[in-house]
């Protein structure tokens, strides 16, 4: 069980669509704006079976006029809060240091 937020891939994919969309940009416009060797690429986001890289989310939200975050839809986990879990998450912190310290 992962116990951070990540980003979640299937809205994210549709919320690059609805952009799309929005701009009236078809795939192929954005593979020749991010300068792609090929199409597939953007139906793989689109798709959400990846997630476009750092530079090209940059590229991205300057072509919509949005920001970063709000091209990405995130999972909404947060670090767990339950007791067991904090004291399971501060003895691996503190084995760290020991580790480290050795």
């Amino acid at each position: 069980m992962k116990y951070f937020p990540m980003i979640h891939k299937d809205k994210t994919a549709k919320r690059l669509e609805l952009l799309m969309k929005w701009n009236h940009l078809q795939p192929k416009d954005l593979q020749i704006y991010l300068g792609l060797a090929c199409v597939q690429t953007v139906y793989r986001w689109i798709e959400g079976i990846n997630i476009p890289s750092v530079d090209h989310l940059y590229a991205l939200s300057r072509l919509f006029q949005v920001n970063i975050d709000d091209m990405l839809v995130g999972n909404g986990n947060i670090v767990s809060t339950s007791v067991q879990h904090k004291t399971a998450f501060r003895f691996m912190m503190y084995y760290t240091q020991l580790k480290d310290a050795a």
